[in-house]
């Protein structure tokens, strides 16, 4: 039976508008602005280095304010497709349907619980290290949250638009704590960050060049956390989901985030054992505060291997970064046990009181807690 991709579509889109009206103020007013321009950037088929008029962006969010407010309180809906009722978070299911179509569907519950979906088109299927990988290109519809890489079980996803629309926010941005490594990682390339910005047109295609090499790249990451033994399912999942838009979650994930990067076959030691000196700069240049606090090392050697190109000093930082994260992340498991009696919010006190106030993080992680 043929799909109906438009119906399909638009059930999805729907999904996407009630799970955006639910959780946007989840967000900082600045990044909430920021995921409506690249949202609406993708709305209209624009690519990211394009800005829009500010008139016709300011009417559209308007009108997407008014659609939220209309939706707010909804749940999700059940999808409809072949004649199946099927949950919207049942992706597996959901694209065993869409084998033949050449479509893939995502959904899942990101940070702070929100649910997530988006209706793609894959471009690349294959089994790396044991997962497999699919990356896609073309978005038929998606939420606010658009992140370049997402990891279901045994399934990663790999998304070009988001990689590009990540990888240009941080050009137009240039924030003075990131600039010398992102102009290094673009230089490796042959790319000029100054000119990149001044005419990115002209330098489009060498910038698509670097978002698809890179997004390569970070899919270790995602390998990385998949090979993670530290947390057990069970108080993971009681962590992001009790603790959901706490300090607490995004103190967790930080810490996973870390484990992901610094293990031997994550993202660092993988772009070690290629001798990836882009992927390098790129990964310091896009640390965010919280992480670079976690992981206070990784910079300073980073901006010695500028100079320097010392990776026996890459790999001794890894291997110091990742033993941080296991001590963080045992940490969090040892509070976490035997607290099945207990309140969220007790427990929550405890991870507060015990770890991240005597790191110092309390600041950094309210400051992240609305991204």
């Amino acid at each position: 039976m043929s799909i109906n991709i438009t119906d399909l579509q638009r059930q999805i889109q729907q999904n996407c508008h009630i799970s955006d009206a639910n959780f946007s103020g989840a967000f900082s007013l600045c990044i909430l602005l920021l995921r409506l321009r690249n949202l609406y950037k993708w709305e209209v088929n624009m690519p990211p280095w394009q800005e829009p008029d500010r008139g016709d962006l300011l009417k559209w969010v308007e009108g997407r304010e008014s659609l939220w407010l209309g939706l707010e309180g909804s749940s999700p809906e059940a999808l409809v497709l072949n004649g199946q009722v099927l949950d919207s978070l049942d992706a597996p299911r959901i694209n065993q349907l869409l084998k033949d179509s050449g479509l893939f569907y995502g959904a899942g519950l990101v940070t702070g619980m929100k649910p997530s979906y988006f209706l793609a088109r894959p471009i690349e299927v294959r089994v790396q290290e044991g997962l497999e990988v699919c990356i896609v290109d073309q978005e038929l519809a998606r939420d606010i949250f658009s992140a370049p890489l997402m990891r279901q079980g045994g399934q990663i996803v790999a998304r070009r638009q988001a990689m590009a629309s990540t990888l240009w926010d941080e050009v137009l941005e240039l924030r003075a704590s990131s600039s010398k490594a992102l102009a290094f990682a673009f230089a490796q390339y042959g790319l000029n960050l100054h000119r990149l910005r001044k005419h990115p047109v002209l330098e489009s295609h060498g910038f698509m060049q670097v978002v698809n090499a890179e997004l390569e790249t970070w899919i270790y990451h995602e390998i990385g956390e998949a090979m993670v033994d530290t947390f057990p399912g069970q108080v993971w999942q009681r962590m992001v989901s009790e603790q959901a838009n706490t300090l607490v979650e995004v103190f967790a994930r930080a810490v996973r985030d870390l484990l992901a990067d610094t293990h031997p076959f994550g993202l660092l030691g993988h772009i070690i054992s290629e001798k990836k000196s882009a992927s390098l700069g790129f990964y310091a240049a896009l640390m965010r505060p919280l992480s670079r606090n976690l992981y206070p090392d990784i910079l300073p050697a980073v901006q010695d291997f500028m100079f320097k190109n010392d990776w026996d000093e890459i790999e001794r930082v890894r291997r110091s970064g990742y033993s941080r994260g296991r001590e963080m992340a045992l940490q969090l498991v040892e509070v976490y046990e035997n607290t099945d009696e207990l309140d969220p919010e007790t427990v929550r006190n405890r991870v507060v009181d015990r770890i991240i106030r005597p790191m110092g993080l309390a600041d950094s992680l309210d400051g992240e807690s609305r991204e």
